[in-house]
Formats: C-alpha cells, sequence, structure tokens
C-alpha cells in the first residue's frame, strides 16, 4: 500500500506546483482570462450547436422524416 500513497503524494504536489506555476506565469490578468474564455467557449457551443443541427437534418432526410 505504501506505493499508492506514494503515488497520491506526487498527484498532489504536482497538481499544487502548477497550479502555483499557473497564476506565476499567467499572460493576462484573471478578469480578461474570463471573459476571453466565455467568448470563445460561447463561439465553440454555436458552432458545435450548427453542426449538431445539419447532422440532424441529414438523418431525417435518410431516413425519409
Amino acid at each position: 500500500m505504501r506505493d499508492g500513497n506514494g503515488f497520491m503524494g506526487g498527484l498532489l504536489l504536482g497538481v499544487l506546483l502548477g497550479g502555483v506555476l499557473a497564476v506565476l506565469y499567467a499572460p493576462e490578468r484573471g478578469d480578461r482570462t474570463r471573459k476571453k474564455l466565455a467568448k470563445k467557449s460561447g463561439k465553440w457551443w454555436d458552432e458545435a450547436s450548427d453542426q449538431a443541427e445539419d447532422w440532424v437534418e441529414k438523418g431525417k432526410k435518410k431516413i425519409g422524416i
């Protein structure tokens, strides 16, 4: 069981160090980054919705609805 504890400890340490480094080396302030992410995720959502609608329409045509 010692190996499992060592792995979890290393994983936790890696997550903590990664978080600290991400905050220290972030290219922009948090509010700007969140705005960019929200804008991009909205764009991706719209594109995915459009693609899904296209797939549904093609599926309907295939089965004759």
